[in-house]
This record gives structure tokens, sequence and C-alpha cells, in this order.
């Protein structure tokens, strides 16, 4: 009896046994697809998150970039005005300049010019008038002087003629042959004196004066001609200054409306690229509901 009572309780407890081990298998079998149904909604709602994140990034990311963009396009835009403003100050500058330079020089043309006339005049009235009564009024005492030592000569025979004739005191008759015979060699020293002046006067004298005179004009020419070169050279430089100038504000204005053109260009380019990708967005939520 007790023997059939242990081998009883012995089958109940090894039924027993296999019921829990195959009661927990089911339970283990059933807890998997509970715990992956639980775990795929997080992965995945960590996913949907993670997506909007990296988007917010890369966007906030494209509009720094475009700030600094932006930032240096004003700096550079800026730049230009500035270079463009210091241009065309510069031409103001050579216009002035040339004006100024112009002006100058057509009061030193004109001065030469004058110059130039006035020792032109000079030389026409030394070759003119100068130089010819000069030499009458130096050939006038020359035959003045001969004339004197003509009379003085005449005067002087006369009075021997008339003290041999006459018994005149040999004292009186010597005191008045003697006089006439000083006025005579005075009057033949004046001569000598008045032809080596006549002959200096005609051969050095007036040529000198008249080398310097020439001389004189064409150093004023040749200033004229200096004078003029100079206005004209400075003219074309000051001009090609201008032009310079003027290419440089042209140069500058163009670049300008350039990086402006540029600048209009990238706003509309990221206008259009804001248009499609709000269009893009927009295409995605309505798959997403769909």
């Amino acid at each position: 009896m007790r023997i059939t009572i242990s081998i009883v309780v012995r089958l109940l407890t090894g039924v027993l046994f296999v019921g829990s081990v195959t009661g927990c298998d089911m339970f283990g079998r059933q807890a998997k697809p509970i715990a992956a149904s639980a775990e795929t909604p997080t992965s995945t709602q960590e996913a949907s998150t993670a997506k909007p994140l990296e988007g917010a990034d890369a966007e906030a990311e494209e509009k720094e970039k475009q700030a600094e963009e932006d930032a240096k396009d004003a700096r550079k835009l800026a730049k230009f005005g500035r270079d463009l403003d210091v241009a065309r100050q510069k031409v103001i500058q050579a216009r002035m300049a040339r004006e100024h330079a112009e002006a100058q020089h057509a009061v030193t043309v004109a001065q030469a010019e004058q110059e130039l006339e006035l020792e032109t005049q000079r030389l026409r009235t030394f070759t003119e008038r100068s130089v010819p009564n000069r030499i009458e009024w130096s050939r006038l005492a020359l035959v003045r002087a001969e004339d004197r030592v003509k009379e003085n000569g005449e005067e002087l025979k006369q009075l021997e003629m008339m003290y041999a004739e006459e018994d005149f005191a040999d004292q009186t008759k010597e005191i008045v042959l003697e006089r006439g015979r000083r006025r005579l060699e005075r009057s033949q020293r004046d001569l000598e004196l008045r032809r080596e002046d006549f002959a200096i006067l005609t051969e050095k004298t007036i040529p000198m004066e008249t080398a310097e005179h020439e001389l004189k004009v064409e150093q004023n020419t040749k200033g004229l001609e200096k004078a003029r070169r100079d206005a004209e050279a400075a003219t074309i430089e000051k001009k090609i200054g201008l032009m310079s100038g003027a290419a440089e504000v042209a140069r500058l204005e163009a670049e300008l409306e350039a990086h402006r053109e540029k600048m209009e260009k990238t706003r509309r380019d990221r206008e259009k690229k804001a248009k499609e990708q709000e269009a893009k967005k927009a295409g995605e939520k309505k798959n997403e509901k769909e």
C-alpha cells in the first residue's frame, strides 16, 4: 500500500514538472513577440525623431553659411562703394589739376611770347635806329675833328705868315705861335682818338651788341618753344591721368554692378531652392498621410 502511494506521488510530481517546463517555454515564446512589439515602436520613434534633428542641423548650418556669404558680399559691396567714391574724387582732382596746369602753362607761354616780342623789337630798334644814329654821330664828330685840325693848321700858317711880315717882339710872337701849335696838336690828337673810337664802334662794339641782342632773341625763341612743349606734354600727361581715372571709375562701376547682379542671382537661387524644399516636404507629408 505504501509502495503504491509513493509511486503515485512520483508520477504526479513528474507531471507537474513537465507542465511547468512547458508553460515556461510557451511563456517565453509569447514574451519574445511582446518584447519585439514593445521595442519596435520605440526604435521607430527614435528614428523618426533623429531624422528631423539631422535635417534641422543641416538647415541651421546652411543658414549660417548663407549668413556668412551675405556678410562677405556686403563687405565687398561696401568696399566697391568706397573705392568707387575715391576713384571719382581722383577724377575730379585730375580734372582740376589739368585745368590748373593748362591755365598756368598758358600764362607761361604768353609771358614767353611777350618776352620774345620785346627782344625782337629791341633788336629791330637797335639795328634800324640805334646803330645808324650812333655811327652817324661818331662820323660827324670825326668830321668835326678833321675840320678843327684843318682850321687850326690854317690859323697857324696865317699866324706864321703874319708874324713873318710884321715886326713884333720875339716873345709875343713865340707865345702866339706856340698857342697855335698846341691847339693844332690837341685837335690832331682829338682826331686820332675819334678815328679809333669810330673804328671800335663799327668793328667791335656794334657787332658785339648786335650779337647780344640776337642771342637774347634766340634764347627767348627757344624758351618759347620749350614753354609750348612743356605745356603740350603737361596737357597730355594730365589728359592721360584723367583718362586713367575715368577708366578706373568705369571698371569699379562695372565690378560693383556685377557684384550686385551676383548677389541678386544668389537671392533668386535661394528662393528657388527654398520653394523646391517646401514642395518636397509637402509631398513627403502627403505620402505619409496616404
